[in-house]
Order: C-alpha cells, then structure tokens, then sequence
C-alpha cells in the first residue's frame, strides 16, 4: 500500500504511525469515489501497520451523500466496506453528514461531530429508502422510536441532539476540534492494535448475542488476547513503568 496516498483526487490516503487518514475530497460520493473507497479499506484491513482509521471530509460537508442514486451502489458498497474493518473507525465529522453520509457515519465506531455539524436521512423525502444499512445501523444506536422518527421524518438534527439521542459519540467546539480529534487519536493509538480490535468485536458481535454468549465470547477474546506479543509487551512496560511499544501482534 503506498504510504502517501490512494490518488490525489478524490481520495487522500495518510498513514501516520499507525493511524490512517482516509480524506474525501469530494462532498458526494460517486462511482469513482465509492470504488477508491472499498479498495482503500481493503487495503488497510491487511495492513498490519494500520490499528485505527480516521474518515474526514476535505470540504465543509463530512459528506454529502452520493451524486446519483445508481445500481453501482450495490456493486461498490463503501459504507459495507468501512464496517468490514476490523480496527476501530473514527468520523471526523466537521461538517454535515446527509442520507449516505450519515450512513457512511453510522458505520464508524466512534463519531466526533463540529458543534455546528448537523445531520439527516432524508431519502424517504426524495422517494427512495436509505440502501447502506442505514435503517438497520440507526435504529440500533438511537432506537427505534427515534429512528422512526428522523428516518420518516427526514429532518435534520444538530450536534446537541446528535450527542444526546447516540449519534455523535463527542461534540467539540469548532474552533477546537482539530486539537481534539488529535487528543482521542492519540489517546487511541497509544493502546494496543490487538486489544481495540478484539474490544470492538465484543461490541458488535456481543449485540447480537444473549448475555451468557456475549459474556463466553468475551471470555475467548481475553484468553486469546494474553497469547499475543501485545500484551506480553503491555505487562513488562508496565512493571518497567514505561510506555509499551506495540506492534499489533
């Protein structure tokens, strides 16, 4: 994978360290964009220098949505291939996020929203059904009487209320949220590559599963992370009181 970039336009593609910006240069997502997209995160599931993924957007939108609801959709599912990533993703959510964009969102574990950052699932408006898992991921963070209600209704919803129904996982001030997106990716990258993949399957598997499964399954994850050289490494930095060197096996 090159180490710059995935191609200038419309997808930006920065490795730092181990984290991996992933920039839309462009506020609707088409064809193009879609297809860069799903190779991209093909291409950092198999990175092992890779343990967390950023998505921003370069313009005032997080994104906008797609330029044309096509059958292409179905051939380049971007939003799937983000959830497909086993590292945890963050939305670095600057700006709105509509219909696609927000289900673009949804499938990042966490999401910072601007506080003048709004968003809106306004597909039913325009005679068509979200096709990104949106109906599925919204009524699972939100619920469903809420979900009912922004998915019908279609209206916008600012970054207040985005944090307080579930939706925006932090909001920062504008003027601040280039500083604090720093501080959460650097709080994140500072543990172990292993350890967030395996706590973000527990997550989502676990939602599916009764509590007796959740729980086995995170008793296997516990087990199989203490193989690992990560924690070997985590437990002798720790009794030698010095930061851990990671290396995501």
């Amino acid at each position: 994978m090159p180490s710059s970039s995935v191609a200038k336009h419309p997808l930006r593609l920065r490795l730092d360290a181990s984290v991996a910006y992933l920039c839309l240069e462009r506020a609707l997502i088409d064809q193009d964009l879609a297809q860069r997209l799903c190779a991209a995160a093909e291409d950092l599931e198999h990175d092992d220098r890779v343990a967390l993924v950023v998505i921003e957007g370069a313009g005032r939108s997080f994104c906008a949505g797609v330029e044309r609801s096509d059958s292409w959709q179905r051939t380049f599912d971007f939003v799937q291939a983000i959830a497909n990533l086993t590292c945890p993703v963050i939305a670095a959510m600057r700006g709105d996020a509509i219909a696609e964009g927000l289900e673009l969102a949804l499938a990042c574990d966490i999401r910072l929203f601007s506080d003048t950052a709004r968003c809106c699932m306004p597909q039913l408006t325009q005679g068509r059904l979200p096709c990104h898992g949106g109906t599925q991921r919204l009524s699972r963070i939100v619920g469903r009487t809420r979900a009912f209600d922004l998915l019908l209704t279609g209206r916008t919803v600012r970054a207040a209320e985005a944090e307080r129904i579930g939706i925006a996982s932090r909001v920062f001030r504008k003027a601040r949220f280039n500083a604090s997106l720093a501080a959460v990716v650097a709080e994140l990258a500072a543990k172990g590559p292993v350890a967030l993949r395996y706590a973000k399957e527990a997550i989502l598997k676990g939602s599916d599963l009764t509590m007796d499964q959740g729980i086995r399954l995170e008793e296997d994850l516990y087990a199989l992370l203490q193989t690992t050289a990560d924690r070997a490494e985590g437990v002798e930095a720790f009794l030698k009181k010095r930061k851990p060197h990671y290396r995501g096996k």
